[in-house]
């Protein structure tokens, strides 16, 4: 559940414009060599980025100029579970993507101007294909068929790699690894999202 709304200035952007922002957007985060395919297929279907183009913008100092770098108002949508982790690490993947189209059109920016928002959504909140879920729920949904394909032996781990066991992605050891200890095991996860719904599914306490 990626949902990336990019307001600016009518005339501003063209449709190649677009098509670059929102490009490398999805790119940056739907492609990985450290997660299964399965799962990056879900979520490039749930990635969704657009464009709303706004009539006369004003500014505190007039009318916006059509030789200037135009502003942005970008929104990320998130289940709330997810902002404090990803929020950042999503302001700046949309960050880079406005600013190169601002290189390929020799503009600069004095700052003020590029506002991307994250506004997560409660739990009870969401609606996954119209029908009420949770971050849980999405993170499910995100990783059903990589799931379906752990269960069959279909998939495998690296050698001197952790499998987590939600989203498929591999995991190194090392001091700054998201770990859990289970049934004699260390399980490894990707993010905090990740470790939560799994100590939730086997009742786990974290810490």
């Amino acid at each position: 559940m990626f949902l990336i709304e990019i307001s600016h200035p009518a005339g501003t952007y063209t449709a190649d414009d677009h098509a670059t922002i929102a490009a490398a957007i999805v790119k940056a985060m739907t492609s990985t060599d450290d997660a299964p395919e399965a799962t990056m297929r879900r979520a490039r279907r749930m990635t969704h980025v657009a464009f709303r183009e706004l009539r006369d913008w004003h500014t505190g100092d007039g009318p916006v100029g059509a030789s200037a770098a135009p502003p942005v108002l970008a929104t990320i949508t998130l289940p709330e579970d997810w902002c404090d982790e990803s929020g950042a690490h999503m302001m700046g993947t949309v960050r880079a993507a406005v600013r190169r189209v601002d290189r390929a059109h020799g503009w600069t920016r004095d700052g003020g101007d590029l506002w991307v928002n994250v506004v997560g959504v409660p739990n009870g909140r969401i609606g996954l294909d119209g029908k009420l879920t949770d971050g849980d729920g999405v993170m499910a949904y995100l990783t059903a068929d990589f799931q379906a394909q752990l269960a069959t032996g279909e998939y495998t781990v690296p050698e001197g790699k952790l499998l987590d066991p939600i989203c498929g992605m591999t995991v190194t050891v090392g001091p700054h690894a998201i770990t859990l200890d289970h049934a004699g095991e260390t399980v490894g996860f990707c993010s905090r999202g990740c470790r939560n719904a799994y100590a939730t599914q086997h009742d786990l306490a974290v810490a």
